[in-house]
């Protein structure tokens, strides 16, 4: 049985010094990442790129695994902040907020295509972690709670299957539209389109 990664911070970055390195180290291997993809990315790829040695990548990330869970970290915490608003928001039907979030989904992953290309092929590796259970849980709840509020008196005795098939059903989908580098116009097409599917099958209004 392969040893699980440790993906745990060394230790935080608490001044203003130690911030700006943590930030250039980021930086340098978000950069690498949408570049190169992870046949080009060391821990010495990323030092120099950042412009410290490597004895300060080691400061802060064990190994660059760490670095890469610290990477997905940033960018759910970036993707839940404009996602998660538009499905709890009051006012909009549950049929508008869930267009308004499946085609914010695709602009999100659009705008930054090569980069998740790059952590979802990475996140193979770490998607047995318990730190990586844990961060894609909020996702997952966040939808279950979408869902049961949608459907009220309607929600299914299986709604933890309705919610997988769901998630995996919108993550697939939108993966695959803006791996395609299409244009905007066509991708909100098929933003509409997936929309209109889910709609239908939960009998939204």
């Amino acid at each position: 049985m392969a040893r699980k990664p440790d993906i745990s911070l060394k230790k935080q970055a608490k001044q203003s010094r130690s911030i700006a390195t943590v930030a250039a180290i980021v930086e340098a291997a978000t950069y690498i990442l949408a570049r190169d993809g992870m046949g080009g990315f060391t821990s010495n790829k990323v030092a120099e790129r950042a412009g410290v040695n490597v004895a300060s990548f080691y400061q802060y990330f064990p190994n660059k695994e760490a670095l890469l869970f610290h990477i997905i970290t940033l960018t759910w915490e970036e993707q839940l902040a404009r996602l998660q608003p538009i499905l709890t928001q009051q006012g909009p039907s549950a049929a508008e907020r869930l267009r308004s979030f499946i085609g914010e989904l695709m602009m999100v992953e659009a705008a930054e295509a090569d980069l998740r290309r790059a952590i979802r092929a990475v996140s193979v590796e770490l998607r047995d972690t318990s730190e990586f259970k844990s961060l894609i849980a909020r996702g997952a709840t966040l939808l279950h709670e979408f869902i049961a509020d949608a459907l009220k008196d309607r929600v299914p005795e299986d709604i933890e299957f309705v919610v997988d098939c769901t998630a995996i059903l919108i993550t697939s989908f939108t993966e695959r539209a803006t791996d395609e580098h299409t244009s905007m116009s066509h991708l909100m097409r098929q933003a509409d389109f997936l929309s209109d599917v889910l709609i239908g099958r939960f009998g939204l209004t």
